[in-house]
């Protein structure tokens, strides 16, 4: 029995791969089997550049998820909560991709 069946790796587009998001990803390693990234904080990225950053950030994730179980993971670009609370406005950005991936990602374990 394992004691996660999956793991969201949340992490700063602004900041990428940190101290805690490797450590995360070595726990992730030994306790479950399946992993999403979630790239967070989008809207941060003026919006000309965001496509460009995403693609950038998604190919370096790859290659750091190559020699890992996780290296075909599903990596899904978000803004929970673009704007901050001064924009209360604003709508998620990218949560129904997220949601979606997590159901075709959701399985019953044995």
């Amino acid at each position: 029995a394992q004691i996660i069946d999956l793991m969201m790796l949340v992490v700063d587009i602004t900041k990428g791969m940190q101290t805690q998001t490797a450590e995360c990803l070595i726990i992730g390693q030994i306790t479950c089997s399946k992993m999403i990234v979630v790239l967070n904080k989008v809207d941060m990225i003026p919006a000309e550049k965001q496509a460009a950053s995403i693609d950038k950030m998604k190919k370096r994730m790859l290659k750091t998820l190559e020699a890992t179980k996780f290296a075909d993971c599903p990596i899904v670009a978000v803004a929970a909560r673009p704007g901050g609370p001064e924009a209360p406005d604003r709508e998620a950005v990218g949560i129904t991709e997220l949601i979606s991936t997590l159901m075709e990602s959701t399985y019953l374990p044995h």
